[in-house]
């Protein structure tokens, strides 16, 4: 009787391992998500800044303002405004 006492005992410790690590295994996959959604929100907003960049960049091309305005007022490099004019 002993025998099945332990492999009863032995199968409820494995069965709670199992449970233990499955926990760790989801917690690891929602810290990953979150920290992935973190990144991705912080590229789109820097994204959505250096476009904003060379709309306004265009914007002021078109109204005929000088380079160095522009370079001074979105901190783009002359090169990057040329490459607009085109």
């Amino acid at each position: 009787m002993a025998i099945i006492t332990d492999k009863a005992e032995e199968h409820i410790v494995a069965k709670k391992l199992m449970t233990i690590a499955e926990q760790l295994e989801q917690k690891g996959r929602e810290q990953g998500l979150e920290q992935g959604i973190r990144q991705g929100k912080e590229e789109g907003r820097e994204e959505g800044k250096a476009e904003g960049k060379l709309e306004t960049a265009r914007a002021l091309l078109q109204h005929g303002v000088s380079l160095d305005i522009i370079a001074t007022s979105t901190g783009l490099s002359r090169e990057e405004i040329e490459t607009l004019k085109h």
